[in-house]
């Protein structure tokens, strides 16, 4: 048998944040979002596969927007028309909503802890969702026994045994849910692509299909599940449309303007795959001299995308290349910023600071300043700081 396994499509995200940094950008990652399910739907059938599974957090939110629910809604039904059924549990983003405001969607089914079971063909299919938010307790204890004679698939959103950057939401243990008798585990939760496998069973999650900004770099695909007497096999399959890409660009001798540009479009031509469009973020290596005026080398990679088909700057930030610090009064200005960056003291107000804005902003645009970001954050200032008073010590 075949399955088509996916999480945390996230369909209705605001995306506000992208598209305050760039624009154009911004509304492309918003066509992609939406268009990626039809790739979705396109795999399904060019496999024939026996069902779709998704795992959680196929929307962003408990009051998921119209054009949303109506792209869901297109996909199962174009999934029922090639004869290939859907089934759906929620994830922590979408524990609230009611997915049948609307009306049922005819070859979709929801798996509930009321009914955690549906059987497709030779396989069983077993799951359950959030009923809240944040549930802090494994579901593993409350998952059926598996079915004899049958492919036993286990559908759940959990984040196991924790992982960075993520709150410890329906967490499980890897080695309880290996053993639980299931020949399948499709998982949710966490937008990093990952294999788990045990003497008998297989757990994957799967990833984000579509990334959404700079720290959704590892998505941007679905699994193909394969059940046989042979045992159970995952092969990841590409469906992402827009890839969002860290590039760093060394600048070791450019002493101008045209040595830069042409690091940049070497490094852009490098990260480019056909039919993906591309959002880079520049991290531009050198000395001071080399990367120059932060916004100039800004403005000549914008001007370099543009003349690249499909592909976009996310943003461009400046690295001083080690042993290229700044001499002198500079020098010592920067080394006395990173010590006081390193103290306990300076961590808590920069932590007071990310609360206080976070609160004011919205949801999308404060995970940005997530608290695991705190040192990219502080690294960020003080490099930028070091290459302001090295280029003003250059001159």
């Amino acid at each position: 048998m075949k399955f088509l396994h996916l999480a945390d499509l996230h369909l209705d995200s605001p995306l506000r944040a992208q598209a305050a940094r760039n624009p154009e950008m911004g509304e492309a990652l918003r066509d992609a979002s939406r268009r990626v399910l039809s790739a979705i739907v396109e795999r399904a059938i060019e496999h024939r596969v026996d069902a779709v599974l998704l795992a959680g957090d196929t929307f962003d939110s408990g009051v998921a927007d119209v054009a949303a629910r109506a792209a869901l809604a297109a996909a199962v039904s174009r999934l029922a028309g090639a004869g290939i059924p859907a089934v759906l549990i929620q994830g922590n983003h979408d524990a609230m909503l009611d997915l049948g405001r609307f009306g049922p969607m005819a070859g979709l089914t929801q798996l509930t802890p009321e009914a955690p079971s549906v059987e497709i063909g030779e396989a069983v299919v077993h799951g359950m969702g959030f009923t809240t938010p944040h549930m802090r307790e494994s579901l593993l204890p409350r998952y059926p026994a598996p079915v004899a004679g049958k492919f036993n698939i286990g559908l759940m959103h959990s984040s196991l045994d924790g992982s960075p950057g993520h709150d410890p939401y329906a967490p499980c243990a890897l080695g309880d849910l290996l053993a639980h008798g299931y020949d399948y585990w499709a998982l949710g939760h966490i937008h990093k692509r990952s294999e788990h496998r045990g003497e008998r069973s297989l757990a994957v999650m799967p990833g984000i299909p579509q990334g959404r900004s700079v720290r959704e770099t590892e998505g941007g695909s679905v699994t193909l599940v394969e059940l046989d007497l042979d045992g159970v096999r995952a092969t990841p399959l590409p469906v992402e449309l827009l890839r969002f890409a860290r590039l760093p660009v060394a600048l070791d001798g450019c002493e101008d303007a045209s040595a830069r540009l042409h690091a940049i479009r070497t490094a852009l031509g490098a990260a480019m795959v056909p039919g993906v469009l591309l959002a880079a973020r520049l991290d531009l290596v050198g000395s001071a001299s080399e990367i120059g005026d932060l916004g100039f080398a800004t403005e000549q990679a914008r001007q370099e995308a543009a003349e690249l088909d499909g592909v976009f700057i996310e943003k461009v930030r400046a690295q001083l290349r080690q042993g290229a610090q700044p001499d002198g009064a500079a020098g010592d200005i920067a080394q006395a910023m990173r010590a006081d960056a390193a103290t306990p003291g300076f961590r808590d107000e920069a932590r007071a600071l990310l609360a206080d804005w976070r609160s004011a902003l919205p949801r999308d645009i404060a995970d940005l300043l997530d608290e695991d970001q705190l040192d990219a954050l502080i690294d960020e200032g003080i490099e930028t700081m070091a290459l302001r008073l090295g280029a003003g010590n250059e001159t």
